[in-house]
């Protein structure tokens, strides 16, 4: 074991994330684990017509800075107030390649760089700064559905399992080797928010056994399988359209519950007819009733709108007829 090793007893992290319900839950599960998280890094948001700095810190109100600590709280903080409570200092960086930024962080002589829902690819400068190497905890059984928002296309190609996996960053997208993964299997109806939760907690956990693991030179590395790798981008509108004689209704049903307050709207496009909802309430395989129309057009009801899939109905709430 290394002087260095010897001097600090426990991992010391940066981390980086974002205001995000992914970010919290994940830095909650380092500080519970007696990880050293020495600093807190976000993404500065620039404001049209202001230059925004390269580096900057954000520093807590008088009510924050004096505010009991909140790790173990009832209460849900902001990612902003679970650092400060815990006397974490907490940067705002914009080019993350910048000499001050490799500058600032080099100072806290971090073991891991851990990354959890960060916006910006990660420069080599900066996966070359920690000793043990840069971690990053992905919603996603990788190396499937590598990219920005995997969860979305979870529910898009209507997969029944999901997972997280915790590895390491190099320079590919989502390419490095793995440290843990788990899988998380998608429930009926869940909606977007409530897996992104499930994701973030148990690869919160995953990620603070990754880091000690690491840190004792036990953790064990697996090379992705690039032949069986696939790679989504942010979605366009015509990853939010269906063609519902072509879907399932369980397919339709779960998209719609998990995708649907996205700032855009889901688009059914059902015999002739284009409707645009926001929420299903249920599907039905045997609806008796609906299948004597033999047009497969949507009816109107006092309870939602019943529309025919491939294999059945689905009923939506407030649809904006188009066509």
């Amino acid at each position: 074991m290394s002087n260095r090793t010897m001097l600090h007893q426990r991992p010391r992290v940066i981390f980086f994330g974002m205001q995000s319900n992914f970010s919290l839950p994940v830095l909650t599960a380092l500080l519970q684990s007696n990880i050293q998280v020495c600093a807190v890094v976000l993404h500065i948001v620039p404001v049209s017509g202001r230059e925004a700095p390269v580096i900057e810190r954000k520093e807590p109100s008088r009510s924050v800075r004096h505010a009991l600590p909140l790790i173990n709280a009832a209460f849900q903080p902001s990612i902003l107030q679970l650092a400060w409570s815990q006397r974490i200092p907490v940067w705002e960086v914009h080019r993350l390649g910048h000499a001050d930024v490799i500058a600032t962080l080099a100072a806290y002589q971090p073991d891991i760089i851990c990354l959890a829902c960060f916006p910006q690819r990660i420069p080599h400068s900066i996966i070359e700064l920690p000793r043990l190497g840069c971690l990053n905890v992905h919603p996603s059984l990788l190396p499937s559905n590598r990219g920005p928002v995997p969860l979305f296309w979870t529910f898009r190609q209507a997969d029944e399992t999901t997972g997280v996996t915790v590895h390491l960053i190099n320079d590919e997208m989502d390419a490095g080797d793995m440290l843990a993964q788990e899988p998380v299997q998608v429930a009926e109806g869940i909606s977007y928010a409530q897996l992104e939760l499930q994701c973030a907690q148990r690869g919160g956990q995953l990620l603070a056994q990754s880091i000690w693991e690491l840190y004792r030179g036990e953790a064990t590395r697996t090379p992705q399988d690039e032949a069986k790798g696939s790679y989504h981008s942010f979605p366009v509108h015509e990853d939010f359209v269906l063609h519902v004689e072509t879907c399932s209704a369980r397919h339709v049903y779960n998209f719609i519950r998990a995708a649907g307050h996205w700032d855009e709207p889901i688009e059914l496009h059902a015999n002739g007819e284009v409707l645009l909802v926001r929420d299903a309430l249920s599907y039905s395989l045997y609806k008796d009733v609906h299948d004597e129309r033999k047009d497969g057009r949507s009816e109107q009801g006092d309870d939602g709108t019943w529309v025919r899939c491939k294999d059945g109905w689905v009923r939506v709430v407030f649809p904006l007829h188009l066509s």
